[in-house]
């Protein structure tokens, strides 16, 4: 089972997810704000260093009919920055509607703030991406694959 960090990224803000050690389960852990949280490579050598971390996945937010927008474009370029600098696999992932997922989540609660909403973006994409690992480690893959 990999240890795995999971990102909604943005130009703004990148939240951030990883599954338990040992689980198929992600949890929302933080997000990353430019500007105000310092070094974001910085935040993610720590995570990979304290989880054990083996592969990240990075949400590639296509649109509807799956093609690449300039946000697409960035997040492709994060991931590229991701496999210089870290010795561990880096996996792009479809993310088409995490965010109005995260927005149904994150709706209910008392305190909404948007970091909340990039936080569970990551957990759903992460999430997707483990249940897509399990399915395959079970023998098959679930219905409606979107892998890009």
């Amino acid at each position: 089972m990999p240890s795995c960090l999971g990102f909604d990224y943005g130009l703004r803000r990148v939240g951030i997810a990883a599954n338990e050690d040992g689980t198929w389960l992600a949890l929302a852990l933080e997000t990353h704000v430019a500007g105000r949280d310092g070094s974001l490579f910085g935040r993610i050598a720590n995570l990979i260093a304290s989880r054990g971390v083996t592969c990240l996945v990075v949400g590639l937010p296509l649109t509807a009919d799956g093609r690449e927008g300039e946000i697409a474009r960035h997040a492709r370029r994060f991931a590229g920055m991701l496999e210089e600098r870290f010795d561990v696999a880096v996996v792009l992932w479809d993310e088409r509607f995490s965010s109005a997922e995260a927005d149904h989540w994150v709706k209910g609660r008392k305190r909404k703030r948007k970091e909340d909403r990039d936080a569970v973006a990551a957990a759903i994409i992460l999430q997707s991406y483990l249940d897509r690992l399990q399915a395959a480690a079970g023998g098959s893959l679930p219905e409606g694959d979107r892998r890009p």
